[in-house]
């Protein structure tokens, strides 16, 4: 049962409070000797309350049912959220403890989904790729389908 709008809104700035001070315990790379134990354990708790939201946050029943051979602004929407939570939203990754928050945001990179030929794709410029290349190399191209256990994925075109 998806959460009521006004708790949706509440956990959502909780969730991102969480990631706003998780970022200063981030850890390079071969770094992670310079954080003390206090920190570390702080971190890891951070990071597991974010990972605990997530799921709440995300219902993902609406995207089993989905019927990607339909085309329709309301369509069109979900997959734009979706889009946006996967690529565009700050996460804790899957290593425990690590965490991303993209370089961009939906708007600057020029994030459209569109229907075309019976299909729904995905496409935004890569602003971290060098502007002197050409487009065709900077530019971001997925297609929507849906696995064995019919959970919306992205694939590469």
């Amino acid at each position: 049962m998806p959460l009521p709008v006004e708790s949706a809104a509440e956990l959502e700035g909780i969730r991102m409070r969480l990631l706003e001070m998780l970022s200063p315990l981030d850890r390079e790379k071969g770094d992670e000797g310079s954080q003390n134990l206090d920190e570390e354990v702080f971190r890891q708790a951070l990071w597991s309350a974010v990972r605990a939201l997530d799921p709440l946050l995300r219902d993902e029943r609406a995207l089993v049912h989905l019927d990607l051979d339909q085309d329709g602004e309301a369509i069109r929407k979900i997959l734009y959220d979706f889009v946006v939570w996967e690529y565009f939203t700050p996460r804790a990754l899957e290593d425990a403890g690590d965490f991303c928050v993209p370089n961009y945001t939906p708007e600057e990179c020029g994030l459209r989904v569109l229907f075309e030929h019976g299909r729904w794709f995905v496409t935004w410029l890569k602003l971290e790729k060098d502007s002197s290349q050409p487009e065709a190399q900077r530019r971001q191209l997925l297609v929507f389908e849906k696995d064995e256990d019919g959970h919306l994925v992205l694939a590469e075109v």
